[in-house]
């Protein structure tokens, strides 16, 4: 009995691990079936990680392509920046030797014109006068006009310190004038004394135009008083720019005392002034 018993145990047994081991057969086998699948999946990341990696090599390789591109370019733009820096400024040094000789020219012409009495100067002496200290004034020369056609190269004045002017060229067109030329210019006196101002470009003027000056602080130009004209007015701002039409009744100013002022201006002219 009790033999029987020990077969019946040891067959369980033996049935029971038979069991057991075909359940962890299967089971290295999906392990087996799971490596498998993970070695592909590696594989073929691996492929696209090397994929990438060549991608990033060109990508790296046309980088530097062009950064070398980028440095050939900027080396000729700096080889051109300096050719033309230094064209610039020779063409500068010509224009500027060029503006020097014309207004040398232009002063030898003055000093010509003056040493042999062409009356090519117009206006009033440049003396000093009896009053001065007015500030914003705009003073129109209407006494003098232009004789002829021609151009006006400069103006003159006697200045008993330093002044801005903005010189005006008016043209008359029935009753009113249309400013044609507005050129400003800055006086350097240290002391009283007569002084022209060269233009750097002249004035291309016909028979009838007219010279203002407008002082935008002190005029710093002596006058004399009950003598002259009346075509002077205070004015806060330059209101007259070029191509603006300014009134005639905006000129004369019948109300107030005449004046006489030490300013005038000169050129060449097609008609001597005396010939008129």
């Amino acid at each position: 009995m009790r033999w029987i018993f020990l077969f019946i145990l040891v067959a369980m047994t033996t049935i029971g691990c038979a069991a057991n081991c075909q359940n962890i057969q299967q089971q290295l086998d999906a392990c087996q079936a799971t490596l498998t699948d993970q070695d592909f999946i590696i594989k073929k990341q691996e492929s696209t990680i090397r994929q990438k990696d060549q991608k990033i090599a060109e990508h790296k390789e046309a980088i530097e392509k062009i950064s070398a591109d980028n440095a050939e370019l900027n080396r000729r733009l700096n080889i051109s920046s300096n050719e033309k820096g230094r064209y610039d400024e020779r063409i500068k040094d010509i224009a500027s030797s060029v503006r020097e000789f014309i207004k040398q020219q232009m002063r030898d012409n003055r000093n010509f014109l003056t040493g042999i009495a062409l009356e090519d100067f117009i206006g009033n002496e440049l003396i000093e006068r009896a009053h001065t200290g007015d500030d914003k004034i705009i003073i129109i020369n209407v006494a003098h006009p232009v004789p002829s056609g021609g151009q006006i190269n400069g103006v003159g004045g006697y200045f008993s310190g330093p002044a801005d002017i903005i010189i005006k060229l008016l043209r008359p067109v029935g009753n009113d004038y249309i400013v044609i030329y507005n050129k400003q210019v800055q006086v350097a006196a240290e002391e009283p004394g007569k002084k022209y101002i060269d233009f750097d470009s002249p004035f291309i003027v016909k028979k009838g135009d007219v010279i203002a000056y407008y002082f935008p602080d002190t005029v710093n130009v002596p006058y004399d008083s009950d003598i002259g004209t009346n075509t002077y007015s205070k004015m806060r701002s330059d209101k007259y720019q070029h191509g603006d039409r300014i009134a005639a009744d905006d000129i004369w100013h019948t109300d107030q005392p005449k004046r006489k002022y030490s300013l005038n201006y000169y050129g060449i002219f097609y008609t001597r002034v005396d010939a008129e």
